[in-house]
């Protein structure tokens, strides 16, 4: 889970690597494109040594990189009033759309989307912590609404994940551990708790409208699949949080496009477009 971290020590890698690099000739050959600083998908941010693609460096050197060999590393995209967000922050955060495939479209479910997503969370996370938000939910309270979640994630069915070990079948073939997810989890209900406080508080979902979600838009999303989709009574909490979010997504958007403009939002790799909100780059309904 995307957690914030400080330029300077940022810097300092960045030199170091920028030595080992120059060193080896990695830059400075004609004609060469694309960026210096190739990406390794979800690579943390460590020390050169460990990024380095090939043997450990010998004595006396940074790292040993033979000529023409490319070095993987992971980078910066992004910087959210002093919060960095890195490339390997965004392809994770690309992997946890899987557990809401009724509120991030996949086919949209893009890098430039997912960074938007990131945004808009760090900015709330921000403002949830000057004023102090309630407490986090209880691991109780998360393994229940995972629960809920394993029941209504048509990807699914075909690993049981009504089982505990069809659950875990599901997660890794998805790249996904179970303490990342209810990390993730708990973060997501603490975020739209603090939502439904500040913009929801007079928002109402009536029954009549949770059942036309059901019936009109989640069973349709399980036909051809070998198990029964889930009842109705089941997954009416999820439906009805969906329904929320959607309902409050016009005043949470505005809310954040404030943020955006009092505050200070840097994109660094121009291959992510310009600062925008989550709901111009997918189908989540302004939710982060």
């Amino acid at each position: 889970m995307h957690r914030a971290k400080h330029i300077p020590a940022l810097v300092a890698v960045a030199l170091t690597l920028l030595g080992a690099i120059m060193a080896n000739g990695a830059w400075g050959q004609q004609g060469a494109t694309g960026p210096p600083f190739p990406v390794r998908p979800a690579a943390p941010l460590v020390s050169p040594l460990e990024h380095a693609s090939t043997p450990a460096a010998s004595p006396g050197s940074i790292a040993s990189v033979p000529q023409g060999r490319m070095v993987v590393l992971d980078h910066v995209v992004a910087v959210i009033n002093g919060s960095v967000i890195l490339q390997s922050d965004v392809t994770e955060e690309m992997g946890y759309a899987v557990l809401q495939p009724f509120s991030i479209n996949n086919a949209r479910n893009t890098p430039q989307s997912a960074l938007q997503r990131l945004i808009d969370r760090d900015l709330i996370l921000q403002q949830m912590k000057m004023a102090q938000a309630a407490a986090p939910p209880t691991p109780e309270e998360v393994q229940q609404r995972l629960k809920e979640l394993r029941e209504a994630i048509p990807d699914c069915v075909q690993y049981h994940c009504n089982t505990d070990a069809g659950w875990q079948a599901f997660l890794h073939a998805k790249g996904l551990t179970e303490k990342e997810v209810e990390a993730h989890w708990s973060q997501r209900m603490s975020i739209l708790s603090f939502i439904q406080s500040r913009f929801g508080s007079g928002v109402r979902i009536s029954q009549a409208e949770i059942a036309d979600y059901y019936n009109k838009t989640l069973l349709p999303q399980f036909r051809g699949k070998v198990d029964k989709p889930p009842a109705l009574a089941t997954v009416s909490d999820r439906i009805e949080e969906i329904l929320l979010q959607r309902r409050v997504s016009s005043l949470l958007l505005e809310w954040l496009q404030s943020l955006k403009s009092e505050g200070s939002v840097s994109i660094l790799d121009p291959a992510y477009g310009q600062v925008g909100t989550t709901g111009s780059g997918d189908d989540s309904g302004g939710q982060p």
